[in-house]
């Protein structure tokens, strides 16, 4: 039995979120992924391993940057601020599909008041 490397787990609970948002399903499910998702990170980031997750910063899914994009917002700030701002400035008019709108809002409250340390 192999076990799986923090990097996958983070992976595969990003984009369980992604998933989560797409089904409509609980807020809660998406928030026990939210705690998962987190737990993952700060051991990636306690083993200085951060520049492994900035590549999906450019990701195709609009949930995985937006998330981590808060994840390594105190790492790389100016990056993480570019990418807030493209994902805040998202509406429905020029393709977001409706199930993100939560996303669009929550980069523009990470904007608008930060992310705590």
């Amino acid at each position: 039995m192999t076990l799986k490397d923090d990097l996958t787990l983070l992976m595969e609970a990003l984009k369980k979120r992604e998933e989560i948002l797409q089904k409509g399903q609980s807020v809660s499910k998406y928030n026990h992924y939210f705690d998962r998702m987190i737990q993952y990170a700060k051991q990636l980031i306690e083993a200085n391993r951060q520049d492994e997750i900035a590549p999906f910063l450019e990701s195709d899914s609009i949930s995985i940057r937006y998330d981590v994009a808060c994840i390594l917002f105190h790492h790389y700030p100016d990056l993480c601020t570019q990418v807030l701002r493209e994902i805040a400035d998202m509406t429905f008019e020029n393709g977001m599909p409706k199930y993100l709108a939560i996303i669009s809002t929550g980069a523009r409250c990470t904007l608008e008041y930060g992310i705590p340390l």
